[in-house]
């Protein structure tokens, strides 16, 4: 009898520690499984991130995998997903740039699955990118890639080349990868994250046809909401820049009345007004714009739809009080809105023109004056006011309001009434640039041959000249001219001062023939004691080097030799 109890005890304690050894292995499949499932969530919220700093939202969950995978593994050495749990923690550590707890982490997996080498190979990898060891790190993912491994794995691999290659802004080379990994990875989530990938970047290399092939397959993988939209609107723009309107609008109608599409209507609708635009189609697009504003109220897409408002107002009715009060919209509908900027812009140019209006009225009111047979004249008394003011209103009109017209009557009466200023010449370089944008190409030649003539040291004859090859002066030519003046010079004077004078009639822009021109100046006015041609020269470098050194020393010596002359004319 008492045997039998022993064995019943014995029994029952071996059933009890049974059923606890269970219960304890429950609890660390529990635990297990939890690390993975916040590792499913800190991996979603690091892809949505698309690279950008990572949310804490993320870092948080990381730090969860790390706590419940380490009570499995250091309460149960012999679990049975061991490396599972070791690489949870260890690419958690990785994301969460603590690279030495990763290095350590991965090491055990290379100690305790020594048969395994293509983890720790590929993490060890990706530790040596984040150290800063570039091209360790590309050589070793490429070794790796060639060995025999599933598709998966070598799409792995191929995404994370082309993560390194990206993040070194090489993106020409990060695509052959990125599309290898997308041809070879069967996870629909991750394949749609890698096109998304490539058709972001070739959408924004303007390489469009590779972008588009790229959406399609985003939205057929993806399960991004947001990539998915994203996808479709990109599509129908590509349309519109690759001018295939007529796709474009009927792609974006049949969205239109697709509820499906509801999320993106209001993008759709400004897509269209695009294409409005494009072909000109300016009464539809306004029409389409001012329902913008009222069916999608306060929302990044009315403040797109006020800030194009505001540019019609400019552009096709100048009416800048109404303008006015569009682009003062764009914050109000969208305080996050990218037109915040440009619309402070626009209200910026338009007080700063109605301010140049009104000084330039009240300049003319009272510089006017009635000549003795009643016409009225302009006598600008302060040529530089006057022309700030003109080249206010030019630069605005012209360059900012698409009013060229407008604005060459303000630049004509710069050129005509402030000759004297220091804008002028700016003025003459402002109209040949508008002359050339309206084909006006002979009128803008000659303006440009009078900024080069009479004003070759300023920036603007130097842009001119490099800008068309026509005006550019052969400067070595000039150059060999010199030198050979110069040596000439001391072995016969007479034969060196005609080898300058051909400097000077050959080369009115360059610095040489400054050079040149003062040089005969200085001699004829010391050495030759010719005054008439000395003063030829000196006047020679205040018409064509007005602004140079040896212009600035030619100054007095014209006055001085005038007055010398006059003296002589007059004893005579």
């Amino acid at each position: 009898m008492r045997k039998n109890h022993i064995y019943l005890t014995t029994s029952l304690f071996i059933i009890s520690l049974f059923f606890s050894s269970c219960a304890s292995m429950k609890g660390y499949f529990n635990t297990f499984y939890n690390a993975e499932q916040y590792f499913i969530k800190a991996e979603k919220i690091r892809i949505e991130a698309q690279g950008n700093k990572l949310p804490n939202s993320a870092l948080d969950n990381y730090q969860k995998v790390i706590e419940k995978a380490q009570i499995v593994i250091e309460n149960n050495p012999e679990f049975k997903f061991r490396k599972n749990a070791l690489l949870l923690i260890g690419q958690s550590y990785y994301y969460k740039n603590e690279l030495q707890d990763a290095i350590t982490t991965f090491s055990m997996i290379r100690d305790d699955f020594p048969d395994d080498y293509m983890d720790y190979e590929f993490w060890s990898a990706m530790i040596k990118w984040k150290q800063g060891k570039v091209q360790p790190a590309i050589n070793e993912l490429k070794a790796l890639a060639i060995k025999d491994l599933d598709l998966n794995t070598k799409a792995k691999i191929y995404n994370a080349i082309a993560e390194i290659y990206v993040d070194q802004e090489m993106v020409y080379e990060s695509m052959d990868f990125l599309e290898k990994a997308a041809e070879n990875i069967a996870d629909p989530i991750e394949k749609g994250q890698i096109y998304y990938r490539i058709s972001d970047i070739s959408f924004e290399r303007k390489e469009y046809d590779r972008a588009l092939s790229a959406y399609q397959q985003v939205i057929k993988n993806s399960q991004s909401k947001k990539h998915i939209q994203e996808a479709h609107i990109r599509t129908v723009q590509i349309y519109r820049f690759q001018n295939k309107l007529d796709r474009a609008t009927d792609s974006i109608k049949n969205m239109l009345i697709d509820d499906r599409y509801q999320p993106i209507f209001a993008d759709l609708e400004l897509e269209l007004i695009k294409l409005y635009n494009q072909q000109s189609m300016n009464k539809e697009a306004y029409s389409r714009l001012e329902s913008l504003t009222k069916d999608y109220p306060r929302t990044k897409i009315s403040a797109e739809a006020y800030y194009m408002l505001g540019n019609v107002e400019i552009n096709e009715k100048w009416d800048l009080d109404t303008a006015l009060q569009y682009f003062g919209m764009v914050q109000k509908e969208y305080s996050q809105s990218r037109f915040i900027k440009p619309a402070s812009l626009r209200i910026k140019e338009i007080n700063i023109y109605n301010s140049l209006i009104g000084e330039y009225n009240d300049f003319v009111k009272v510089n006017t004056k009635v000549d003795s047979t009643g016409n009225s004249i302009l006598m600008i008394k302060n040529q530089d006011d006057f022309a700030k003011i003109l080249y206010g209103i030019a630069e605005l009109e012209s360059f900012h309001f698409s009013r060229v017209d407008s604005g060459l009557i303000y630049l004509d009466q710069l050129i005509k009434y402030s000759p004297n200023s220091l804008l002028y010449t700016k003025g003459l370089y402002a109209k040949s640039i508008i002359l050339d944008q309206l084909k006006r190409k002979s009128e803008s030649r000659i303006i440009k041959n009078q900024i080069i003539s009479n004003y070759p040291q300023t920036d603007y004859a130097q842009a001119i000249i490099k800008s068309d090859s026509s005006y550019k002066i052969d400067n070595l030519l000039s150059v060999d001219m010199l030198i050979e003046a110069e040596n000439e010079w001391q072995k016969d004077p007479v034969l060196a001062m005609e080898n300058y004078r051909e400097i000077v009639d050959a080369d009115t822009v360059s610095d040489i023939s400054a050079k040149a021109a003062y040089f005969l100046a200085y001699q004829y006015d010391y050495f030759w004691v010719e005054p008439d041609s000395a003063l030829k020269y000196y006047k020679w470098l205040m018409k064509y080097h007005n602004r140079s050194d040896q212009a600035k020393h030619s100054i007095n010596r014209i006055t001085f030799l005038n007055a010398v002359l006059n003296d002589t004319l007059l004893s005579k």
